[in-house]
């Protein structure tokens, strides 16, 4: 078996630690570089890597037997980072969320076509899981017929006494930086499982709240609601982060009303219902074909199979996303495609200056 050297760029939320001590895991991966620039994050990735860091990002992408890098640097960094090792022929591994605005989501794009290298966006709480990867291979190939009305509800509970800031700083920094809040973070899952199923939205029309302190301290938003209208129907998202009280899971359930069956799935409480019957959950998810991040982006690499969760899928997402901003700027619908690539909150904020 052929074993692939990976670099580990940033470790943003601690993701970075998370996806080298997954690559570690493996035995057709080796982690043999990293970096992170923030002293507190580099200690966190240091203690997973087990070694010295490297000196600079750059040190890790022009590193000589460094065969593709794991992007999980700050949302802002990542346009820079995937332009430079595209150029420095490094296939590119990127965690969620892709970016930060449609302009460097635009970058990413043309990095990827112009140096001719393979890319797969890790986004994995959604169309990685059993159920919903049974769904979404099911709804591609038609199985089920016309979509009648679609909802979806995904994000992370926490008890009420959570001290967030302390725990993912990175989660309130300005939209130049993270894209958002947690329509950014927690929205790009949702909003990436949609266009996968459905493909780029006709419009958007959005609204957010600010309702946990610390993110209404900092303007920034917990939670969010998108509309994305399909022409026949309306796909409604609601995502963020809440705090709940007493026991909770995290939330990722969805509701997909076809012309002749109507679906509920809760992955989380491991619930399904077929016309509001309920369905032995273990059977319903046999044999679903769950086919991951790293498995895509090494069967790119060795056979040219082209990746499922891929630049293409990743681009649309990000427009839909930034129109869901620019809906909110704006208190108004906005129609697709987008002309411009500026992340409307940062617009925003430059206006109020």
């Amino acid at each position: 078996m052929k074993s692939y050297n990976v670099g580990i760029l940033g470790n943003c939320c601690t993701h970075g630690a998370g996806i080298c001590n997954m690559f570690k895991s493996r035995s057709d991966t080796h982690v043999i570089a990293a970096y992170e620039e923030n002293p507190r994050r580099a200690g966190e990735l240091q203690e997973i890597f087990g070694a010295p860091l490297s000196n600079s990002y750059e040190a890790v992408i022009n590193h000589a037997e460094v065969d593709f890098v794991a992007v999980t640097c700050d949302p802002g960094e990542k346009a820079e980072m995937v332009e430079r090792a595209a150029a420095a022929g490094k296939h590119i591994f990127l965690n969620k969320p892709l970016c930060e605005s449609l302009d460097s989501a635009r970058r990413i794009a043309k990095a990827v076509k112009t140096h001719n290298i393979h890319f797969v966006h890790d986004i994995p709480m959604v169309r990685f899981l059993p159920v919903y990867a049974r769904l979404l291979e099911e709804v591609q190939a038609g199985m089920h017929g016309a979509v009648m009305g679609y909802h979806h509800l995904f994000g992370m509970n926490f008890p009420t006494d959570f001290d967030l800031a302390s725990a993912w700083p990175e989660r309130l920094d300005p939209p130049h930086k993270s894209g958002g809040g947690e329509m950014t973070n927690m929205g790009c899952y949702a909003i990436d499982y949609a266009v996968a199923l459905f493909g780029r939205p006709k419009t958007v029309t959005a609204k957010w709240r600010k309702l946990w302190d610390v993110y209404a301290e900092t303007d920034m938003e917990n939670f969010g609601q998108i509309v994305l209208d399909y022409d026949d129907f309306f796909a409604f998202l609601e995502v963020g982060k809440q705090q709940l009280t007493n026991d909770r899971r995290h939330s990722n359930s969805m509701m997909i009303n076809f012309e002749n069956r109507t679906l509920f799935i809760d992955a989380s409480a491991q619930v399904v219902t077929i016309n509001h019957i309920p369905q032995d959950y273990d059977q319903f998810v046999e044999g679903a074909t769950v086919v991951g991040s790293v498995e895509q982006l090494i069967d790119a690499v060795e056979n040219g199979t082209p990746p499922t969760s891929n630049i293409e899928t990743a681009l649309i997402a990000v427009e839909t996303l930034m129109a869901a901003y620019q809906s909110i700027v704006e208190e108004r619908t906005v129609a697709l495609p987008l002309s411009s690539g500026e992340n409307p909150l940062v617009v925003a904020e430059k206006n109020d200056m």
